[in-house]
C-alpha cells in the first residue's frame, strides 16, 4: 500500500468529508499529492494520531496540532490538509486546484 493509499484510508476511519487528491507530480519538485479533507476539531485530533501510529517514520512535519480549525501533515510525496467546513470554503484550495488533476 502506498502513502497516498495509507493516507486515504485514515482519513476514511476518521470520517474525513469530501476527500480529494490532487496530482501535482508535473508540476512541483517538492510533493506529488495533496489530499485535502473537511474535519471538525475532534477528527482533526484523531487524524494526528492515527497518523503518528500508521505512518510515524514518514512525517517530515504536522503544523495545527492543537485546537485549530487547519492541520498540515507533511508525509515528503503526499501532503494531507486537514479543514475545517469553514475555513475549507473560506481558503478555497479545491477552488484554486480545479486545474490540477484530481485523483
Amino acid at each position: 500500500m502506498t502513502t497516498l493509499e495509507k493516507a486515504k484510508a485514515i482519513l476514511e476511519k476518521i470520517n474525513a468529508k469530501d476527500i480529494a487528491v490532487y496530482e501535482f507530480k508535473e508540476k512541483s519538485p517538492f510533493y506529488d499529492y495533496f489530499i485535502v479533507g473537511t474535519v471538525n476539531e475532534r477528527a482533526g485530533n484523531a487524524a494526528i494520531s492515527y497518523f503518528n501510529s500508521e505512518l510515524q517514520s514518514e512525517i517530515k512535519h504536522v503544523e495545527g496540532k492543537k485546537n485549530t480549525s487547519w492541520v498540515l501533515i507533511d508525509l515528503g510525496d503526499v501532503v494531507v490538509h486537514l479543514f475545517s467546513e469553514s475555513d475549507r470554503e473560506f481558503y478555497g484550495f479545491d477552488k484554486r486546484f480545479m486545474e490540477i488533476k484530481k485523483r
